[in-house]
């Protein structure tokens, strides 16, 4: 397995800049996923690693080796895409055994250990039964899966997975990832993955680079990206709901900073916080607005009041989940924001029920102001 690195890469199209001095390390026998919305860059950078499209500015590095000039089939990775690129006219085992037989790779398999190969990864992904099937006989998720195991049976340095389970259902997207996160597991690959779902990014991933418009906005392991956005992106790409962004005005009475909002809310930020509220603020008609972000989960709700800090607002919506109950609030300023409590037999809240909440401070945000919310 190898540790790839990118060295302030960049590509164009023509003059149009797509990546922008993009650098990271993914290390030897980490799962490692590029994150964020559509046009972000991730599919173009991966292409890169790969050797499909050429690098315009900066350094790939496969163990410390240039690998710029180093075309495809010399970098000995193997790739997955979203689309499922199967021979027709091939049968499942023939797919899948297709990578071994490869005259560049060497491997010389003789039938016997061939076919031990392709069936270990056929019954791990599931599909050993279909094995004799031309892909015109398969699913969606079939074909899928087959595509899947045509990039894991052989033992590159590098697996590049593009969205490889974009078009399964939600069941058999859950049971992919596990068998991906087990396979990461078992056999110590380096796997760079890309998706748009955060949620395949916190469930599979040792690290988790988030991309913006060719950029990398944040790095980090799954918790800190979701416990500890850097950006009102970062925050709003990650959850469902995503964080609650809430605009307000910074006042200053006898000594304290309050954040205010609209008319009728008011918090006293703790000390600790104003460095990084005052490093966020913006002049806006002759006032200072921040923008602070808090998750769901971490406001507290109570019919009772439950400290100074508290507050009081009338309950705009309330919808029941599996395990948990989200209940919406609506702001003066025609701001709504959503409260999440995971003890959903202790509440009974109704619309207009006149609720007692509390920010969490230990997990409130202030940002500046880098994206419109709507």
């Amino acid at each position: 397995m190898a540790e790839v690195r990118l060295e302030n890469v960049s590509k164009l199209f023509g003059r149009k800049r797509v990546i922008s001095d993009v650098s990271f390390t993914c290390r030897e026998g980490e799962f490692l996923t590029i994150f964020g919305p559509t046009g972000a860059g991730k599919s173009t950078i991966l292409k890169m690693i790969a050797g499909i499209e050429t690098v315009s500015e900066g350094k790939i590095y496969f163990n410390e080796k240039v690998v710029n000039d180093l075309p495809p089939q010399e970098r000995n990775v193997s790739m997955a895409f979203e689309s499922y690129n199967l021979y027709p006219h091939m049968s499942v085992y023939e797919n899948i055994a297709f990578p071994l037989r490869a005259p560049r790779w060497g491997l010389k398999l003789s039938k016997e250990e061939e076919r031990k190969k392709v069936c270990e990864i056929a019954e791990f992904l599931g599909i050993d039964q279909l094995l004799e099937r031309l892909p015109q006989h398969l699913s969606g998720g079939q074909k899928q899966r087959v595509s899947l195991g045509r990039a894991l049976v052989r033992q590159p340095e590098v697996f590049l997975l593009d969205e490889p389970i974009a078009h399964l259902d939600a069941r058999l997207k859950f049971s992919t990832q596990t068998l991906l996160k087990e396979f990461a597991k078992n056999y110590r690959s380096t796997i760079i993955y890309v998706t748009h779902d955060y949620r395949e990014a916190l469930a599979l991933s040792d690290r988790v680079i988030l991309l913006r418009r060719g950029r990398v906005e944040q790095e980090g392991t799954p918790k800190e990206v979701y416990y500890t956005p850097v950006s009102d992106f970062a925050g709003r790409m990650v959850g469902d709901p995503p964080m609650n962004l809430l605009d307000g005005e910074v006042q200053e009475r006898d000594g304290e900073v309050f954040f205010k909002i609209g008319d009728s809310l008011s918090i006293k930020v703790r000390n600790e916080l104003i460095p990084s509220l005052k490093a966020a603020m913006r002049d806006e008609d002759g006032k200072k607005i921040v923008r602070m972000g808090i998750r769901c989960e971490h406001i507290k709700m109570s019919r009772e009041k439950m400290s100074e800090d508290s507050f009081q607002l009338p309950v705009y919506a309330v919808v029941s989940e599996a395990q948990s109950i989200l209940v919406s609030f609506h702001l003066d300023n025609d701001v709504i924001f959503h409260a999440r409590s995971m003890q959903q037999a202790v509440y009974d809240y109704n619309v207009h029920d006149k609720i007692w909440l509390e920010f969490d401070q230990n997990h409130m945000f202030f940002f500046p102001k880098t994206i419109e919310l709507t």
